[in-house]
């Protein structure tokens, strides 16, 4: 009786194991970043809504996701969200990642912001909502690869 009875719960979980669907099925849960510069670069993201993008390109004091990418290399930025990846933390949404000059930054990344903002520039910056990331297969190089002699 009792292996009978744990041959019907191993039956069970395995059903249940195996019938649990895929909640994420066509979803992304990481966005690739690649530092084709050549040089170090810092960089400092930022999530908001679409219409609250400005035009206005700064560094963001009270936002402390900054961090650096060694030259000819990349990063794998994971969303938060495990459910519905990026496309649910997007829906209505952008994503800004700032590019700095990563010498400088080193040298300023524990300074007060003022500091930061007037002695690091900001090398480029990417604005990129759902529709962009799905166009640029989840993958945002730095700098922009020139593609049929069109800037992106």
């Amino acid at each position: 009786m009792k292996k009978i009875k744990n041959l019907i719960l191993l039956s069970f979980l395995a059903i249940i194991c195996a019938g649990c669907p895929d909640n994420c099925e066509n979803c992304h849960q990481y966005i690739t970043f690649v530092n084709k510069s050549g040089k170090k670069i810092g960089y400092q993201l930022d999530l908001d809504k679409i219409s609250n993008i400005s035009q206005d390109t700064i560094f963001y004091c009270d936002n402390t996701s900054g961090n650096f990418i060694p030259k000819d290399s990349l990063f794998a930025l994971e969303c938060v969200i495990w459910v519905g990846g990026w496309e649910d933390e997007l829906m209505g949404a952008y994503i800004q990642f700032l590019v700095l000059d990563g010498e400088k930054f080193t040298k300023y990344y524990r300074a007060p912001c003022d500091s930061v903002r007037k002695y690091v520039p900001i090398l480029d910056c990417y604005r990129l909502t759902l529709e962009d990331l799905q166009r640029m297969n989840w993958t945002v190089v730095y700098p922009p690869e020139k593609q049929n002699n069109i800037e992106p």
